[in-house]
């Protein structure tokens, strides 16, 4: 499938943008707009009633492909199965938009679902007491998992992707964009 080139082409800043039009990740970072990929496919293929999408899309490499999820809002305010739908119906469409030559199998090695929220800069920001974050941090030494998937997004991983992070902005900022913008 051809799409609007003009349309597709855009930024991780415009990515990030709430539903009032206000960035959280100040980045001109080039990547594709899936949301605008999806509704192109559903105008022409599903009678307009587009599919659940994550917001961009990025092609590192043959085996490094990433779909980018913003959500700007505290993790405590976000339902536990929002993303879901997202996740799910993104693989979907990705393997008809662009691989159809791959098998499933092949495109699950090579996809990557990263779904950023905003813990640090809500205006509505919880205090959490540090005996408490401690507390956390602890449970979570014990349970050996230092990149726990949020959200019940586990359930997709080694199912429709490789990999799936759930982090907060500052750390998509510090440690990951230099990983995958690389």
């Amino acid at each position: 499938m051809q799409f609007d080139k003009t349309k597709i082409y855009s930024t991780l800043e415009k990515r990030s943008e709430d539903d009032n039009g206000v960035p959280f990740i100040e980045s001109l970072q080039e990547v594709l707009d899936f949301d605008e990929i999806t509704q192109e496919i559903a105008d022409v293929y599903r009678n307009k009633r587009p599919t659940a999408s994550c917001d961009a899309l990025y092609r590192k490499d043959d085996n490094h492909i990433y779909l980018i999820e913003f959500k700007n809002a505290r993790r405590s305010r976000i339902g536990k199965n929002f993303f879901k739908q997202k996740a799910y119906d993104s693989v979907w469409t990705l393997l008809f938009a662009f691989y159809q030559d791959l098998s499933f199998e092949e495109l699950k090695e090579r996809l990557y679902l990263v779904v950023v929220f905003n813990d640090e800069e809500m205006m509505e920001k919880e205090q959490e007491s540090r005996h408490f974050q401690a507390f956390k941090e602890q449970v979570g030494h014990l349970a050996g998992d230092k990149k726990r998937i949020l959200f019940d997004l586990d359930i997709y991983k080694g199912v429709f992707y490789k990999e799936i992070y759930t982090i907060e902005k500052n750390i998509f900022l510090e440690q990951f964009c230099n990983d995958i913008f690389a």
